[in-house]
């Protein structure tokens, strides 16, 4: 296979601000809530993110071509969202460049939306959101200040897992949140659960209710989505292994 290559082209300059990532995984948790985040707020389009191992597909909303993974600047935050997963053999070198990337922008810190499976999600009407820090001070800090659990056992997959651990490494601060999720399709539930931390985490408010009331036109709508993500997040199902004690 031909060595990817992903390309950051953006018109932002140094932002010193939090950087918001939910990449399609477990329930598409993260990958709704920042594309409702999007939605609701319409911060400005600053780039994309290029590969030539991207699918040859073209995003179109409200009759305008997109680009599949974008990149947007509000008032007090920075995020980009993805159309696609990132498929599993090129995580370790997307994952290398988009921290390379932040680091260039010198963002304050990462935070990546996710789900982790929950078996028996069908009867939590809330769902709890576990949360890990690269830097163990800021685990205990944040898990405090959003009233949340720590994440204290078991394993982490997928891309998000791969952006914590360079977090470790090149000593960037990313903060990992994960819902209680659906594992095989949408959940727009676990996506609004992510997003009532954001007053607390970026000082900005949003109406999460139309998301909530909107919960099955959402699911046939990234019926597709919630497919391709399946297939290339098999590890994820690991989650679902974890002892009920951990969730």
């Amino acid at each position: 296979m031909t060595q990817a290559v992903f390309t950051f082209l953006d018109e932002l300059g140094t932002v010193k601000k939090p950087l918001i990532v939910g990449f399609p995984d477990t329930g598409l948790a993260g990958a709704i809530a920042v594309s409702y985040l999007v939605e609701q707020l319409k911060p400005d389009e600053k780039g994309y993110i290029d590969s030539r191992e991207m699918p040859p597909i073209v995003p179109v909303r409200r009759g305008t071509p997109k680009e599949l993974m974008r990149i947007y600047e509000a008032g007090s935050f920075v995020t980009v969202v993805s159309e696609v997963p990132i498929p599993p053999p090129l995580i370790r070198e997307f994952s290398d460049s988009f921290i390379d990337w932040a680091l260039q922008k010198k963002v304050s810190w990462v935070g990546c939306f996710s789900g982790v499976a929950e078996p028996r999600r069908l009867e939590i009407d809330v769902p709890k959101v576990f949360m890990l820090s690269s830097e163990p001070k800021k685990t205990e800090e944040l898990s405090k200040k959003l009233n949340i659990e720590v994440f204290t056992e078991g394993f982490v997959t997928g891309v998000h897992a791969e952006i914590l651990r360079l977090g470790m490494r090149r000593g960037i601060e990313v903060n990992l949140f994960l819902a209680q999720s659906h594992l095989n399709y949408p959940d727009p539930g676990a996506a609004a659960r992510l997003l009532s931390l954001l007053p607390n985490l970026v000082h900005q408010q949003i109406d999460i209710k139309p998301l909530l009331e909107s919960e099955e036109s959402i699911r046939i709508q990234l019926r597709d989505l919630m497919r391709r993500t399946s297939e290339t997040m098999v590890q994820k199902s690991r989650e679902m292994e974890l002892p009920p004690v951990y969730r």
